[in-house]
């Protein structure tokens, strides 16, 4: 039986050591350096409820499909340097590095590994096509919604371009500067696959997007061991975004 990330959590509570959360050099998620998939069993795939760890921050991945369940498919991380072998089935950006790429409709949600405020700054992502889909030339609508205590503190929407030269490739997205300065406690990446009607979608296992290089205002560089398990228990109370899927 597949260990529930609240069991995985407490395991980590039970650490003896005694030393601070290794800081990641500079506010990032680059999934790359330091990178701790242990909340992620099956990495480099990424199931519903998954989650991952860089520094002070945490990145869980969820379906927000009805009764979805543990072990659902809702992501994997890609080798950027191979990425068309590490990518069956899907057309992924090319990349130097490793990256995020969430699919079957996944929806990936970043918050403190402490529970606290941030700030996001910007972002690089990529639309994910099927093998054989024609594609727009607007492919996704990509929207990152902020969450503080309150409910939904900001919400900002990104085109994402179709194919070019039959290829894709990562750009960077920056939050507005009222955005970039709101503080909240969570963030979401929620992907809508776009048709050549302009119509977008998030239903059909096609909105798959790729994240690397998530920037944040400077934080403190270091957490308690002690506080990487009790802000990973908050974390598996982050599944409620999901269930905000069709307020969004």
């Amino acid at each position: 039986m597949k260990p529930t990330m609240f069991n995985r959590l407490l395991a980590a509570l039970t650490l003896t050591v005694a030393a601070a959360v290794p800081a990641h050099a500079g506010p990032i998620i680059d999934f790359d350096s330091g990178l701790d998939t242990s909340f992620s069993p099956f990495a480099p795939l990424l199931t519903h409820t998954d989650a991952m760890v860089q520094g002070e921050y945490f990145v869980a991945m969820y379906s927000t499909k009805a009764g979805a369940a543990p072990g659902d498919l809702v992501g994997s991380l890609v080798d950027g340097t191979d990425s068309a072998g590490a990518c069956s089935g899907i057309i992924c950006p090319a990349n130097g590095t490793q990256f995020l790429a969430a699919l079957n409709d996944g929806l990936p949600d970043i918050g403190r590994l402490d529970g606290g405020y941030f700030r996001m700054q910007s972002f690089d992502a990529s639309f994910i096509a099927a093998s054989g889909n024609a594609i727009p030339a607007i492919s996704m609508l990509l929207r990152v919604v902020g969450f503080d205590g309150g409910g939904v503190a900001f919400q900002q929407d990104f085109l994402l371009p179709g194919p070019v030269n039959s290829g894709y490739s990562f750009s960077k997205y920056s939050l507005s500067s009222l955005n970039s300065t709101t503080d909240v406690t969570e963030i979401a990446f929620y992907g809508f696959a776009c048709n050549a009607a302009g119509s977008c979608s998030r239903a059909l296992d096609q909105a798959q997007f790729a994240l690397d290089n998530i920037a944040f205002v400077p934080e403190p560089g270091s957490i308690a061991l002690v506080g990487l398990g009790l802000a990973g228990l908050a974390a598996m109370r982050r599944r409620r975004v999901a269930q905000r899927a069709n307020q969004i």
